[in-house]
């Protein structure tokens, strides 16, 4: 809610004011009388005001996002303000999922193993964020399986080449998927960037490369292996897919889900998954596999080997708000971002 200013009250302030002398006498005119001597009325300039303005009209919040594109969407998992942050759906055989791109921000956490060093999170959801949970997915290839790699908390690892795909998170919670160098770059409110390869949708349909799968990676089970992507769509939401699928099948549910900027993650069955989260009373999270056939076996809550990105409510304080979100140590308004 967004309190409204009041409205200035103009006052006009003046003043009249009239003094009078009177001499009064003992008899008519004349020698030795006294005249009574009046003097005019003198008017007090008028008080100076400055006019109030009044306030613009605040500027009402967006609408709430929804998930757009031709699936036919359901809600799954924890809400917010009355409204749903998870909907998932299928597209020709590809589970699709849609996170609110407005109450959610999404989180990279790399892994124990690759690549390995020192990081806030050690490869599993840090425990002071598990009561904000809402989902989470795996990340791209090993590093040494493609030529991009990624920047985390202010470390660029292996470098970000121009030309390759990466799914970018903002200070302000904002997520987005494009070309590294053409779409996304380093900019100062950058705070992850993972790339993967090239763009898998571009426009808002699949690359002409979607159809050559030697292009996408080598995979265990033949063309149609387990596969896993992430798109962006026209509202900022972040869309992702899964199912053992050929590139192309993977490009097309993207597409489906609404997504204008798309790009594969990782593949074959032991390494995509996206876990969906619930709130248990005490407020410590419930998780349970809704897409993928691997992961890790503790669903990203302990230490696990590979990157991955959790989706987490964000929390704001504010004024005049009457809705709140979250588990009982989660208890603060929505703020509402809007995609730029």
């Amino acid at each position: 809610m967004i309190d409204r200013s009041q409205l200035g009250r103009r006052t006009l302030v003046g003043a009249t004011a009239a003094v009078a002398l009177l001499a009064v006498g003992s008899g008519a005119s004349g020698a030795g009388a006294t005249t009574a001597r009046q003097t005019p009325p003198t008017t007090a300039a008028p008080v100076a005001t400055t006019p109030t303005t009044a306030a613009p009209a605040p500027v009402p919040p967006p609408p709430p996002a929804a998930p757009g594109g031709s699936v036919a969407w359901r809600a799954e998992g924890r809400s917010a303000v009355g409204r749903p942050l998870v909907y998932r759906g299928n597209a020709n055989g590809v589970e699709v999922a849609w996170i609110d791109p407005q109450l959610t921000r999404p989180v990279f956490a790399p892994g124990t193993e690759d690549p390995g060093g020192p990081w806030s999170w050690g490869g599993q959801i840090d425990p002071g964020v598990r009561a904000k949970l809402v989902a989470a997915f795996n990340g791209g290839f090993k590093l040494g399986d493609l030529p991009g790699g990624f920047y985390h908390e202010g470390r660029t690892v292996k470098g970000l080449v121009p030309g390759q795909a990466t799914l970018v998170i903002y200070s302000d919670g904002r997520a987005t998927v494009g070309e590294w160098g053409r779409d996304v770059d380093l900019t100062p409110d950058v705070v992850s960037a993972r790339q993967n390869l090239g763009l898998l949708v571009d426009g808002g349909v699949p690359v002409a490369s979607a159809g050559s799968p030697g292009s996408w990676g080598g995979s265990v089970a033949g063309v149609a292996t387990a596969r896993s992507g992430v798109g962006v769509d026209a509202n900022g939401a972040l869309v992702l897919a899964q199912a053992r699928v050929s590139p192309q099948g993977l490009a097309d549910a993207l597409v489906a889900a609404g997504a204008v900027r798309g790009m594969q993650l990782d593949i074959n069955p032991d390494w995509t998954s996206m876990v969906v989260y619930t709130p248990n009373p005490d407020g410590s999270p419930s998780g349970y596999r809704t897409m993928g056939s691997g992961g890790p076996g503790g669903l990203y809550l302990s230490p696990y080997g590979r990157d991955f990105f959790a989706v987490i409510l964000e929390p704001h304080v504010v004024p005049g708000a009457t809705a709140t979100i979250g588990a009982p140590t989660v208890n603060a308004a929505a703020k509402i971002k809007v995609a730029k």
